[in-house]
């Protein structure tokens, strides 16, 4: 009971935060995004530290982190011009110098965890801030990111319900044992009726692209949450971190956002 208390008070902090920072606008959202990723980065540190062993490199992680998310979201809230985006590649370079010198035994697997935490984490974290301006035909609207949320959250509780309810047929049981086909099949459906329900309020974009919206996000969230547990049951633990009591670290309340940010942004730049 004491759990499930402190559980259901550290989701109603959580839900506040993050619809608090959309209804204050693009770049206070932007900024809990930064902090959000600082605080990823160094849960992905702590994770594959078993695998580099190098403390130090924390400080590249981050060093790497600021730039990708600083230059997006520089761009994105139009401080600077787009062709400072070319500064992109001053993480990979770092990387590699850094690997170069830390005398490691595995130098290649090095430098290709330093580079993968920063697409994994910073660019998604750092693209959010674009779903603010993201439809071309308004100048401005915060439909976009809260629809995002309710559809994330809807796949989350409605996969969890039905698996629970009939779940038979492991999803993946090497990776997360207690996901079921029945239960990843109820979290789209609903979702896609979520996205429905969505389109009859929110006037951003038509019926048809919310639905697609609604099958995009459930199915690379569903992903997101697959690699997560992935990685967390090759370095053996359990959360990611313990920032948010009951429900563990950043990374396992975002995997399933961060993953589908990037599927969202892509197919609405280019639809």
């Amino acid at each position: 009971m004491k759990n499930l208390i402190t559980r259901s008070l550290s989701g109603i902090v959580f839900i506040g935060l993050i619809i608090g920072s959309i209804l204050l606008g693009q770049q206070i959202f932007a900024a809990l995004m930064l902090i959000f990723s600082i605080i990823g980065l160094t849960e992905y540190q702590r994770m594959t530290q078993k695998w580099i062993g190098n403390p130090g490199d924390i400080q590249i992680i981050l060093l790497n982190g600021l730039i990708v998310f600083g230059l997006l979201s520089a761009v994105i809230l139009e401080f600077i011009p787009s062709k400072y985006l070319v500064l992109l590649i001053l993480p990979v370079l770092i990387s590699m110098i850094h690997t170069l010198f830390s005398k490691l035994e595995s130098p290649v697997q090095q430098m290709s965890i330093l580079m993968a935490g920063v697409l994994y984490i910073s660019l998604p974290f750092a693209l959010f801030a674009s779903f603010f301006t993201l439809n071309p035909q308004m100048a401005f609207s915060n439909e976009l990111v809260i629809a995002f949320f309710i559809m994330v959250w809807s796949n989350d509780v409605f996969a969890y319900v039905v698996g629970s309810l009939i779940g038979k047929h492991k999803l993946y049981e090497k990776v997360s044992p207690k996901k079921t086909w029945e239960g990843s099949l109820g979290g789209v459906i609903l979702t896609i009726v979520a996205a429905y329900i969505i389109s009859i309020f929110f006037k951003t974009y038509d019926m048809q692209t919310w639905l697609v919206l609604g099958l995009i996000i459930s199915i690379f969230a569903s992903l997101g949450d697959l690699i997560e547990s992935m990685i967390k049951r090759q370095v053996g633990v359990k959360d990611s971190g313990n920032i948010m009591p009951g429900h563990g670290g950043v990374l396992d309340r975002f995997d399933g956002v961060i993953f589908a940010i990037p599927a969202v942004y892509i197919y609405l730049s280019l639809v």
